[in-house]
């Protein structure tokens, strides 16, 4: 488990043998922390937070932590354990995590109308997680290459992790849709080449800039379809433990987001860690365009849909 400041920056493991200022540092924090998860005050200390870290995400921290600050509260992050969706709300619902950085789904969207869950609906990946594109056997690289249409991609099965709402997304449009436990090494690849899977979708920018760097390492054999993308409206948001002990946090991300949206900051931070898709990479594809029966792009608040991705018209 790492522990990280509100910029992300790792902090260093204690150790018994420093001396000096840097291990008066370590051991403080250190105390901080377990003071923190065994529920006693340690005075003038910043809160411990337990959040959502993973690979894909720093872009996301990055912008919760600048919140956090911009919006007047100061704290050290502690990574949350990693786990699939029905895990993650789990955790955040019940306390366990403050904050995670999740797509909004059904089973999200209840709990916050059950006042359970908190939700900043804040589109983090800038709508760009509802561009999505195939992965799939190099071998196979061109079996999309004749596909023009939702109907046309009933043929073939594509594989979620568990939990995932495109899975229903998938199938309301016809598409099988298969869920599978291990994906983030790229485990699919396996059932791919037994025969098990043809597809598995991913956010387009996410996969280009991260997902297939990370597959490939394990799974050389993967790639990215080149003609093809389909879209529909989906957003990863910040979301809020509901517990009394996460109310100054939920009021300093508002607070902070709007000061981050309205200055500009925040496009500036998500483009030290994000870019837009370029312009060949969506000219060169057919978009294909389907609903998400659960919610559509009014979810995200009129003042802040600006941040969203809007493509070149051609």
């Amino acid at each position: 488990m790492g522990f990280q400041d509100t910029r992300g920056n790792m902090l260093p493991p204690p150790s018994g043998r420093a001396r000096g200022p840097r291990a008066l540092l370590r051991r403080h924090t250190v105390l901080v922390l377990v003071l923190a998860l065994s529920g006693l005050p340690a005075a003038g200390a910043p809160p411990v937070l337990v959040v959502q870290n993973e690979a894909h995400l720093q872009h996301a921290r990055a912008l919760v932590g600048a919140a956090l600050e911009i919006g007047g509260m100061s704290a050290v992050f502690v990574d949350a354990p990693k786990g699939n969706e029905r895990r993650n709300l789990h955790m955040i619902s019940a306390g366990h995590t403050h904050i995670d950085m999740m797509p909004a789904t059904p089973a999200r969207l209840r709990l916050v109308r059950a006042g359970r869950l908190r939700m900043i609906p804040v589109p983090l990946d800038r709508g760009l997680l509802g561009y999505r594109v195939n992965l799939l056997l190099a071998s196979q690289r061109d079996k999309l290459a004749r596909v023009r249409t939702a109907s046309d991609l009933r043929g073939f099965n594509m594989g979620q992790n568990i939990g995932w709402m495109d899975v229903e997304i998938y199938r309301h449009a016809g598409i099988p849709t298969k869920e599978i436990k291990d994906w983030a090494d790229g485990e699919f690849a396996l059932q791919m080449e037994a025969g098990l899977l043809d597809l598995f979708p991913l956010g387009l920018e996410e996969t280009l800039t991260h997902f297939l760097p990370h597959f490939r390492k394990t799974y050389p054999q993967l790639t990215v379809d080149p003609h093809l993308i389909v879209r529909y409206p989906w957003f990863r948001f910040v979301w809020v433990s509901p517990k009394a002990d996460a109310d100054e946090v939920h009021a300093a991300l508002r607070r902070g987001f709007d000061r981050l949206i309205a200055s500009g900051e925040f496009l500036r931070i998500w483009s030290r860690y994000r870019r837009p898709p370029a312009a060949d990479v969506l000219r060169d594809r057919v978009i294909i365009d389907i609903d998400n029966p659960f919610y559509g792009p009014g979810l995200v608040p009129s003042a802040w849909r600006h941040l969203l991705f809007r493509p070149e018209v051609r």
